[in-house]
C-alpha cells in the first residue's frame, strides 16, 4: 500500500516516509525545529525547469490552465519515462511526501493518480497525526486531467508509429 501526504500533515514513527519534492524535503522544519533525514525518491521529483515556468505562470493565468500544463509537463518529462510497476515495488508500504495540504495541488496528487489507472490499485490521501491514519480526499480534477493527457499521449505515439 502507498499513501500520499503533506510533510505537516504526516507525524508518525509507525510508517516509512519518502519525500518526492525536488528540494529532497530539506525546506520542511517540524514543530521541534528539525529538518527532514528520511528518504527521497528522486525520481519522482518535478523537473525544474517547467517546475519553474509554472511557478511564474500560475497567477498570471487561470487555475485550470495552470494547473493542466504542470500535469502535462510533469507526465511527459517524469512520469512517462518510469515504469508503475518498478515505482510501486520502489515505494511500497510507504507515505510519499510533499509540501501541500491535502486539499491543494500538488504532484503527489498526480502520482497517485498515475499509479492508479496504471495498475489499478488504490493510493490514498492521508493524514498521520500520533500514528492515527485518517483517509482524506484528494481534488478529483487531477484525474480527470491527467486521463486526458495519457490518452492524447497515447494516440499521438499510435500516430508516430503508424
Amino acid at each position: 500500500m502507498i499513501y500520499t501526504s503533506s510533510h505537516s500533515l504526516c507525524k508518525t514513527d509507525e510508517y516509512r516516509m519518502v519525500a518526492i519534492s525536488g528540494n529532497k524535503g530539506k525546506d520542511y522544519i517540524d514543530d521541534n525545529g528539525n529538518e527532514y533525514n528520511g528518504e527521497f525518491y528522486s525520481k519522482l521529483a518535478p523537473k525544474l525547469l517547467f517546475w519553474s515556468k509554472w511557478h511564474e505562470m500560475k497567477d498570471k493565468v487561470s487555475f485550470e490552465e495552470s494547473t493542466i500544463f504542470y500535469i502535462e509537463n510533469y507526465y511527459n518529462e517524469v512520469l512517462s519515462k518510469l515504469d508503475p510497476e518498478e515505482v510501486y515495488r520502489d515505494l511500497n508500504n510507504s507515505v510519499l511526501l510533499c509540501y501541500e495540504d491535502s486539499n491543494e495541488f500538488c504532484h503527489r496528487h498526480i502520482v497517485a493518480e498515475w499509479l492508479e489507472l496504471t495498475l489499478g490499485i488504490k493510493v490514498f490521501e492521508c493524514i498521520i497525526i500520533k500514528n492515527n491514519l485518517e483517509i482524506v480526499d484528494r481534488p478529483k480534477y487531477v484525474k480527470k486531467y491527467l486521463l486526458k493527457i495519457m490518452n492524447n499521449n497515447s494516440f499521438e505515439k499510435r500516430l508516430i508509429y503508424k
